[in-house]
């Protein structure tokens, strides 16, 4: 008899990036921190594609703030403008955030 049952390993978990919302954003979203399973290769523009079928009224509010041009996406906290844009590649663990524009005085 076995004193020590044999550990039986769990499946690696699938990659996921953290998409994080804010402003009037919330409102179209199930929570402020989404957690979205992603494939290699997955870009800032294939998120979106991903978040269609889970998230489609965020999906669409994202879409329409980035065309329209007031919608900033943070990648790790580095602008995806300054990076590749849409095309910018996305890795297990990171974390996308989508900003709007904040005014203040």
């Amino acid at each position: 008899m076995n004193a020590c049952p044999e550990e039986i390993p769990s499946p690696p978990a699938a990659p996921s990036v953290t998409v994080k919302v804010f402003g009037g954003l919330r409102d179209r979203a199930d929570h402020t921190n989404l957690r979205v399973p992603i494939r290699p290769g997955t870009t800032v523009d294939g998120l979106l594609a991903l978040l269609d079928a889970t998230q489609p009224a965020l999906a669409d509010a994202l879409r329409r703030g980035l065309s329209e041009g007031y919608l900033n996406v943070l990648v790790n906290g580095r602008n995806a403008r300054f990076l590749t844009g849409g095309s910018t590649e996305l890795a297990d663990g990171d974390a996308v955030a989508f900003l709007p524009p904040i005014g203040g005085g």
